[in-house]
């Protein structure tokens, strides 16, 4: 009987300290050099390497009616990439020319601007409790 009374505040603790861990918090993200009136940006967020531009974690789609936005989620604390594209032709896809270069806006975590297939760990924005809202800057390569 007296171990049970000692484990309860243990185990209750225990249980707390795990509920705290999954709390969702507020991820935000301004991105700018949107062209207006021109369709809409597409966002998505990817929590893991593995699912990097194929099976987003979060995503949310705006009209471009300003030139700059700030967007959120509620996620927990973690390392998420994110990619942007705005559709300027409504077909709910990345234009793309022969090559596979964009011709549509995009923009990825960091500001990342890479040469060939973008890689998981350069788009990646650590969130934790002290971040700095990240200013995207979508841009055009053609």
């Amino acid at each position: 009987m007296k171990n049970n009374k000692m484990l309860t505040p243990i185990i209750t603790a225990f249980i707390c300290l795990f509920s705290l861990s999954a709390k969702t918090q507020v991820f935000e993200i301004e991105i700018s050099d949107i062209r207006i009136n021109k369709g809409e940006v597409k966002v998505a967020i990817f929590n893991s390497e593995k699912d990097w531009l194929e099976n987003p974690y979060r995503t949310l789609t705006f009209d471009s009616t300003e030139k700059s936005k700030v967007i959120s989620f509620d996620i927990p604390y973690g390392i998420y990439a994110v990619s942007i594209y705005q559709d300027t032709n409504g077909n709910d896809e990345l234009d793309t020319n022969f090559l596979g270069i964009p011709k549509e806006p995009i923009a990825f975590g960091n500001n990342y601007k890479p040469f060939g297939k973008p890689d998981f760990k350069s788009a990646a924005i650590e969130f934790r409790s002290n971040y700095k809202i990240p200013v995207l800057k979508l841009y055009t390569i053609l």
